[in-house]
């Protein structure tokens, strides 16, 4: 692999990810992680294997969503997603409930996955009250095993990429559960999904199955040196394509072998160990900032350890 003789040659100020091929699969923040990279010299390869799909239109099963939290029949609300809180609320802007349906989130326990969630909810004056330090569906279900919730109506905004898991675990603790999926991850950036990343921010990149298709390959011919995830949704595309087109074994090996795995945090380290991947990467602080410092720390590491290997 091309990091066995990059890494190795001189101990002075190199940036510990010069001359390193870094895939990026993110297609939501591909340009900022792909700077980020940079700063610490490497190449971002770009191979994003995920988008979203945003359900069109203002569904009756969205209204009756939001209805049913105005009306304070809810007892607590789980937000999995940034984005899915941003749609969430423009579905409430649209139907003219906004300033109702805020009121009402701050009179209900609301519950953020990640501080994504929990940060997009405070552009819109929603307080969160609890964060989990697993960032997962079962880190939520072991916060709410500390509460009450026998009989208590438990709202899940999620998207139709996240397990049932979660929704069964709460009504297995007794508690009445409603979930809505506001949009789904894809292959595909259609014109609603482009317009909210736009919104909000994102510098994205179109995914492209031929593109994932060359990555595979790439790292199969050992031309990629780490690759990063940031989603368990990015996760399941790059397997999905692979299985589709008769890598995922040869993906499998070569990954666990030769390249460095890099997850932005817990669930997305679930969804790798559950396609059998061995992990190297996971940094304290859960974003694309420290994941890349912790990947940088990782090869400074690696580096060390060979130096102190040759004076032995």
């Amino acid at each position: 692999m091309l990091y066995h003789t990059v890494i190795f040659w001189g101990i002075g100020n190199i940036l510990s990810l010069t001359g390193l091929r870094i895939a990026i699969t993110s297609s939501r923040r591909a340009s900022e992680l792909a700077y980020i990279v940079k700063n610490f010299g490497g190449i971002p390869h770009f191979a994003p294997t995920i988008a979203i799909e945003a359900n069109q239109g203002i569904s009756k099963e969205i209204e009756n969503f939001i209805t049913r939290i105005i009306e304070g029949s809810i007892d607590y609300v789980i937000f999995m997603t940034g984005p899915g809180v941003y749609l969430f609320m423009l579905a409430a802007r649209d139907l003219g409930l906004e300033k109702k349906l805020v009121k009402a989130l701050n009179q209900t326990i609301i519950i953020s996955r990640s501080f994504k969630p929990k940060y997009a909810l405070a552009k819109h004056g929603v307080q969160t009250a609890i964060v989990p330090d697993e960032n997962t569906s079962e880190g939520i279900a072991r916060v709410l095993n500390n509460y009450d919730i026998q009989n208590k109506n438990i709202a899940i905004l999620s998207h139709g990429s996240y397990p049932v898991g979660l929704k069964e675990q709460l009504m297995t603790a007794g508690a009445q559960v409603i979930e809505h999926s506001i949009y789904k991850y894809s292959l595909e950036l259609n014109e609603s999904g482009a317009k909210i990343l736009n919104s909000m921010g994102f510098g994205y990149k179109s995914p492209e199955e031929q593109k994932v298709i060359e990555l595979v390959e790439e790292i199969n011919n050992g031309l990629i040196d780490a690759i990063t995830f940031t989603s368990p949704p990015a996760v399941h595309g790059l397997f999905n394509i692979a299985e589709l087109h008769h890598m995922k074994k040869s993906l499998q090996s070569t990954l666990n072998n030769y390249t460095i795995i890099v997850a932005v945090g817990p669930s997305t380290k679930k969804a790798l160990e559950q396609n059998s991947i061995k992990v190297d990467v996971v940094p304290n602080i859960y974003k694309i900032g420290p994941m890349i410092k912790a990947l940088s720390d990782y090869f400074d590491q690696t580096r060390n350890q060979a130096i102190g290997s040759d004076k032995l």
